[in-house]
């Protein structure tokens, strides 16, 4: 009894202990599974927050997972997307070629590698067809549950990248202002249409396109105006060229043109004649009207080169050989303008050191007072005596030193020497009135009031011994406080001439407002007292009105060009004040100026009625 008694006690301490063992290892197989669901629930949070589409397939390409980004990227539910093939899923091209998204799986998991497209693909969401571009790569993975490999397919929105690179991409080879290629862009494009020119052994034009005279806008109206002006040009361009055709901005008012698939040289010139033409019509900026030319040079490959450097070079040429011959013409390269080009070089090179060498000089064109029929004043007008080519005239290097910022220091020099000889002048009992010229550039300069100052002071000379003459365009730039500037001129007693007055888009009320004391009537309005075509009274009606009403503003009338007997006689019947010109006597020098003074018989003579 005992025995069986302790018999029973030990099976059922054994099967206690057996029981407690098992408890303990489910216990721990418990907390070991707790702790792999803690991890699967962690990874399963990882992809879901991954900022890319992630899609789970099995080893033939059906779907088995997406994430929360791939839904959105792909417009389908993970639960509508599960077992169907990838191929329906995702719609993915690459270099415009569609990409058989099945097939990407099959080959990643057959060579267990992962398969790669950084670039050029893009997805197109079945959804609603919106296309986004990706970063794509496929990697095969080893799934517990299945007996073979599936794949992952990891595919990453770029598209802000590609945007901003695209972005890039277009500034480097395009113009900011205008939009249109730069000269980088351009070369490529040349390349190209060279490579057409000899496979199809056709022709290739350059042409090579300047604005005439459009540093005056920049200077008179400001940059902000000029800009419109040049977004206005390349638009009216871009009409006068085919879509094969490219045109570029080289830089400030120059534009490049390359004109391809072309079969005589006089399609260029047709097409430069059409780009002349398309910029007559005024050019429209806010209040301002604006009449715009453009010189166009014509270069031919391969007549006249094979190489772009050397097309644009003498494309350059054959245009300043345009300006030359007549602002706003088309002129086709000629080897012989190549010599001309190197002079003009010689020549901008010498004129660097014209100022310091003393080789520029001043001649005076005597002025003549109508009423009393005597010399007043004289305009001073500058020469530069050159040492080989002899006297050269302002025509052939005025626009060179405007163009390199020299006319700052010219200028100064030039007020300083008519200073110094109206004192001379004055000291031997002939009080003449100086009239100079000022650019727009010197104009505008911050300390321009102060630096004449000096100059007068320097000479010894009273203000209004000198005449300033400022064109009516520079006076209309309203980023500058023109009036401020006139009136500090009126403070050290010299005298304003508004020139060029009525040729532009000035008016009645920019004289109103100016402290002006003379207006200067241009040649252009005397020419059309000498026509012979309509009335009499008709052909002086505009010098007429410009006289009237300077007069009625208490402002002087100073005749310039004045070249016949008879354009002289209107003058004085029309009540002007002043005149000059060739008739009455070329520019000088002041020492013949001088020999003019003391003959009072060089006048007689002169016809003094109509």
């Amino acid at each position: 009894m005992n025995a069986a008694l302790l018999t029973l006690a030990a099976m059922f301490a054994a099967l206690l202990a057996h029981y407690w063992r098992r408890q303990r290892h489910w216990r721990a197989l418990l907390l070991r599974c707790e702790g792999v669901e803690g991890r699967l629930d962690d990874a399963l949070a990882l992809l879901q927050a991954l900022p890319a589409a992630v899609v789970g397939t099995d080893h033939l390409g059906a779907v088995r997972y997406l994430n929360r980004r791939a839904e959105l990227m792909t417009g389908c539910a993970a639960a509508d997307g599960a077992g169907r093939p990838i191929g329906e899923l995702l719609a993915v091209y690459q270099d415009g070629l569609p990409v058989d998204a099945r097939q990407q799986v099959l080959d990643c998991v057959l060579r267990r590698e992962v398969l790669e497209a950084a670039r050029g693909v893009v997805l197109l969401r079945r959804a609603d067809g919106r296309r986004i571009d990706v970063q794509y790569s496929c990697a095969p993975v080893a799934l517990a549950a299945q007996p073979q490999p599936g794949a992952v397919l990891l595919l990453q929105d770029v598209s802000a990248r590609r945007s901003a690179e695209a972005r890039l991409e277009f500034i480097a080879h395009h113009d900011g202002l205008t939009g249109l290629p730069n000269r980088l862009h351009f070369q490529i494009r040349f390349e190209h249409g060279i490579a057409y020119a000899k496979r199809h052994r056709s022709l290739l034009a350059v042409l090579f396109v300047d604005l005439d005279r459009f540093k005056g806008i920049n200077d008179s109206l400001g940059h902000d105006v000029g800009d419109q002006v040049l977004i206005q040009f390349a638009q009216r361009v871009l009409q006068c060229v085919r879509k094969v055709d490219t045109v570029a901005r080289q830089g400030g008012d120059e534009f490049i043109i390359l004109l391809t698939e072309m079969h005589t040289a006089q399609d260029a010139e047709r097409v430069a004649e059409k780009i002349a033409c398309a910029v007559q019509p005024p050019f429209v900026i806010g209040e301002y009207s604006l009449a715009v030319k453009a010189s166009v040079g014509i270069a031919i490959y391969p007549d006249d080169d094979d190489d772009v450097g050397q097309l644009i070079e003498k494309a350059d040429i054959a245009m300043y050989a345009a300006k030359r011959h007549a602002p706003g013409s088309c002129v086709r390269y000629l080897p012989s303008m190549q010599a001309q080009s190197y002079a003009n070089g010689a020549l901008e090179a010498d004129l660097g050191h014209a100022l310091e060498r003393g080789e520029f000089v001043l001649q005076y064109q005597p002025r003549l007072d109508l009423r009393e029929q005597r010399v007043t004043g004289v305009k001073a007008l500058l020469r530069w005596r050159h040492p080989r080519l002899g006297m050269v005239m302002p025509r052939d290097f005025l626009p060179l030193l405007e163009e390199r910022g020299m006319i700052l220091p010219v200028g100064a020099w030039v007020l300083a020497e008519a200073a110094e000889q109206a004192r001379r002048w004055r000291e031997q009992g002939q009080p003449l009135t100086v009239s100079v010229s000022l650019s727009a550039r010197q104009f505008y300069q911050t300390d321009i009031a102060p630096s004449f100052a000096a100059i007068l002071a320097a000479a010894g000379l009273p203000g209004r011994c000198v005449e300033l003459e400022i064109a009516a365009g520079v006076l209309v730039d309203k980023n500058q406080d023109c009036a401020a500037i006139l009136r500090q001129f009126k403070q050290l007693g010299m005298r304003i001439a508004i020139s060029d007055f009525g040729t532009g888009d000035t008016s009645l009320n920019y004289l109103k407002r100016f402290p002006a004391d003379v207006v200067k009537i241009e040649k252009c309005f005397i020419d059309e007292l000498g026509r012979q075509d309509g009335a009499v009274g008709d052909r002086g009606a505009m010098v007429r009105a410009l006289v009237a009403m300077a007069h009625t503003m208490k402002m002087r009338v100073v005749a310039g060009g004045v070249e016949t007997a008879d354009q002289l006689a209107q003058l004085v019947a029309m009540d002007c004040d002043e005149a000059f010109g060739y008739y009455l006597s070329r520019a000088v020098a002041p020492d013949e100026i001088d020999a003019l003074l003391k003959s009072s018989s060089s006048w007689i003579g002169l016809s003094w009625q109509v």
